[in-house]
């Protein structure tokens, strides 16, 4: 049972890094010696080290994905724990997740490198589990946040999802009526002084004339999005009725 702490420890140091990750690691590692008695079921591996990989860097995202909103709201945690539980934890086994959460929520990890590492220990098809997972979590307060929009952008760079199959999965969760709110950046909960200054923002970044001595193609282009920004903040105002 030894090694098992240890594959999972090592995992974890990896995740934080530095002397945290080392306690981390020593302590998860020593949990699973003594308490972790089987692979849970449903977990998708070729040998339990890789579950056990899995399981960190599994965390490691979801937690992620639930702070990119500036807070980890409970609604998130519930998301994630869910998660686990269809896995077929229980008991200890899900008791320590718990704790890998609540230790994982307290520090910043390198997106980039944590999701490499999950790459690594997933097929493809378990890669497209994880993108579910990630929206459930990013909608667990029924509102998909900018920074957890661009996060999850990320994810599907680092673990290489097709581009296809990425928006089919976004499809599922994402409706149309938010396009605009997407558009300048914002979200359904944002005041309307919030859109306004994203709104002034985007046009002055995208006004055709600041590319204008690029040439007629580079013109044209800023056009299209200076008007799909145009027309966005217009819809906005008059759902909102101003």
């Amino acid at each position: 049972m030894k090694w098992k702490g240890k594959a999972i420890g090592a995992g974890l140091g990896f995740l934080f890094g530095g002397p945290f990750g080392a306690i981390l690691g020593t302590m998860t590692g020593d949990f699973f010696d003594k308490s972790l008695k089987q692979t849970p079921i449903g977990m998708p591996s070729s040998n339990q080290e890789k579950s056990l990989n899995f399981i960190t860097h599994l965390v490691g995202i979801l937690v992620s994905i639930a702070k990119a909103d500036g807070r980890v709201s409970t609604q998130e945690i519930n998301v994630i724990e869910r998660a686990f539980v269809s896995f077929g934890f229980q008991g200890e086994d899900l008791s320590f997740i718990r704790n890998l959460i609540n230790q994982t929520s307290r520090v910043d990890l390198d997106l980039r490198a944590v999701s490499y590492e999950f790459k690594q220990y997933s097929s493809y098809e378990e890669r497209l589990s994880l993108l579910r997972i990630v929206y459930l979590v990013a909608f667990a307060d029924k509102v998909l946040h900018p920074n957890e929009e661009r996060m999850i952008n990320d994810i599907i760079s680092f673990v290489e999802i097709n581009a296809d199959d990425a928006f089919e999965i976004r499809a599922e969760f994402c409706s149309d009526n938010d396009k605009h709110y997407r558009i300048l950046n914002v979200t359904r909960n944002s005041s309307m002084e919030d859109i306004k200054k994203s709104y002034r923002h985007l046009s002055k970044q995208y006004h055709p004339d600041r590319v204008s001595h690029l040439g007629d193609e580079f013109t044209r282009l800023a056009s299209d999005k200076f008007q799909i920004i145009n027309n966005a903040y217009e819809e906005i105002k008059k759902e909102k009725g101003f």
